[in-house]
């Protein structure tokens, strides 16, 4: 069992649940608009070092790139969903969205990323699998599809509003789009839609999601569904799979900036050269090591 005390692990259970390490857990990755010019951000190996050491467990990649296309979302087309949309109706707006020509880049983007998590997969021998919310949004297995879990997710943020809205603040922007607003509902459907239709029981992550998490563990408690999240330390920068500046990059040759990154920084040169070590050959300097890691994480 990982505790706080002994292990940078946090397991924490709903009450159909226990701290014991489940048998399929998940991890989703968000949009990184900096993959087109420096590649992948080597930080997110951050997250499959773990997966890595806890081979024990069934891994599922969960690429949510595609959620970007909400912030993109006219607010004429928001609004004319009306204040109690369906889960279906959502997604016809965002699938519609996601198909403009005008959506290139973000299109071209989503691929980017797709080829990354599948490379690094493949490369680096993790046990998972890649799934694209893209195809999700798309399936059609009845009433178990991302639809139905988008509306049960819809019907518990409409709950929240009225039970916990001190939760909600900590997690809704402050902004005037209210396409923003879908943020929430999506975070949770995409654990319903796994836990039905792939019988994922847990949701990884670093310890900055845990106003996320409280909402899916306490949805699924209501549904009386055993569920629990995992939770590992943030590190010293951004979550690898969004951008950041002062980082190793997979297109930045190591002897300038990156280089200087890990000699400068102590701090983040330890938090590499620790979540690396799953990776490192016998014998393998942390500058080799990193070396041969972008070669994966290179622009493509």
């Amino acid at each position: 069992m990982f505790t706080e005390q002994n292990n940078p692990l946090v397991i924490t259970p709903n009450m159909y649940s226990n701290t014991e390490l489940p048998k399929r857990s998940f991890m989703g990755f968000g949009y990184n608009p900096d993959l087109k010019f420096f590649g992948e951000r080597l930080d997110i190996l951050y997250y499959f070092s773990w997966m890595k050491q806890l081979k024990e467990i069934e891994w599922f990649v969960w690429d949510a790139s595609s959620y970007y296309i909400v912030n993109a979302t006219p607010r004429k087309k928001v609004d004319k969903l009306g204040e109690r949309p369906t889960g279906e109706n959502i997604l016809e707006v965002l699938i519609s969205e996601q198909e403009r020509p005008k959506r290139k880049e973000i299109i071209q983007n989503c691929e980017l990323r797709s080829t990354y998590l599948k490379d690094i997969i493949k490369y680096l021998g993790i046990n998972a699998q890649y799934l694209d919310s893209r195809l999700a949004f798309r399936a059609q297995e009845g009433k178990k599809c991302f639809a139905r879990a988008l509306d049960l997710a819809l019907e518990y943020t409409e709950k929240l509003k009225r039970d916990n809205p001190e939760l909600l603040k900590k997690i809704s922007p402050n902004n005037q789009n209210p396409a923003s607003q879908l943020y929430l509902p999506l975070e949770i459907a995409e654990a319903l839609y796994l836990s039905n239709i792939y019988g994922v029981e847990s949701k990884f992550g670093p310890r900055t999601e845990e106003f996320f998490d409280k909402c899916i563990l306490g949805l699924q408690e209501e549904r009386e569904v055993p569920y629990k999240t995992i939770w590992c330390q943030s590190g010293p920068r951004r979550a690898g799979y969004l951008g950041d500046k002062n980082v190793i990059w997979g297109s930045t040759p190591l002897w300038n900036a990156d280089e200087t990154v890990l000699r400068k920084d102590n701090e983040y040169s330890k938090f590499v050269e620790g979540y690396t070590s799953s990776f490192r050959y016998p014998g393998e300097s942390l500058i080799e090591c990193v070396q041969r890691l972008q070669r994966i994480l290179g622009v493509k």
